[in-house]
């Protein structure tokens, strides 16, 4: 009998704790009509990590309102909360769209930046992996500098730009050095020669300039 109370008991405490947890995750109704109502309960939503109801509603406001400035908030804030999540390649995506959609706006710069800087979060940690995030995010940072050298975000932008180069030259390197210890010389020289032409502001430059001066011809 004893077991059987106890049992219930659980049950009970589970029901509460599922009840409670909906209740937080619910989110009041509001009027589809009204684009600054839906933006700030999004927001709000964002505030709590109700990341899925807010995206929820930050597309319906990006579609049935695409040319109000609500469309174009609701646009950058959808990057933003993808940005939260971590997940960059959508964030990188969703910024690109608010730069290509309104590249007038006032927040056109701060998109630009944090696409480099979505680009740049995604890049493997290991150099044996893809290294497509660091080149998107040089390529990001490299428009952005061009377009807005007195911009808010230059000095962090010019910072990510140089860890992204130094990621490429790292894996130029990695291989120049698998093809060195296999005695192919001339196929690492043309690694090295790589790092040098492409990836000259890198921190490994100096080194592949320095090893490539001793490498003798095959």
């Amino acid at each position: 009998m004893k077991k059987e109370i106890l049992t219930g008991l659980g049950i009970v405490s589970v029901v509460l704790a599922l009840s409670a947890t909906m209740q937080g995750c619910s989110s009041k109704g509001v009027n589809e009509s009204n684009p600054k109502e839906m933006y700030d309960d999004a927001n709000q939503d964002i505030n709590n990590d109700r990341y899925l109801l807010a995206l929820d509603k930050l597309r319906i406001i990006k579609s049935k309102f695409s040319y109000s400035n609500y469309g174009a908030l609701a646009q950058l804030r959808i990057g933003d909360v993808y940005f939260l999540q971590e997940s960059f390649p959508e964030s990188a995506s969703a910024y690109e769209t608010f730069v290509e959609l309104y590249p007038k706006n006032e927040k056109a710069p701060y998109a630009l930046f944090r696409s480099g800087e979505a680009y740049f979060n995604d890049i493997p940690t290991t150099t044996q992996r893809d290294m497509k995030s660091a080149e998107s995010a040089i390529s990001t940072f490299t428009n952005y500098l061009k377009k807005y050298p007195d911009g808010e975000f230059v000095e962090k932008a010019k910072e990510y730009k140089k860890k992204a180069y130094n990621k490429l030259a790292e894996k130029e390197m990695e291989i120049a050095q698998f093809y060195i210890r296999r005695k192919k010389t001339d196929a690492a020289k043309l690694r090295l020669q790589k790092i040098l032409d492409q990836y000259g502001e890198s921190d490994t430059a100096a080194r592949a300039k320095e090893m490539i001066q001793h490498l003798p011809y095959e």
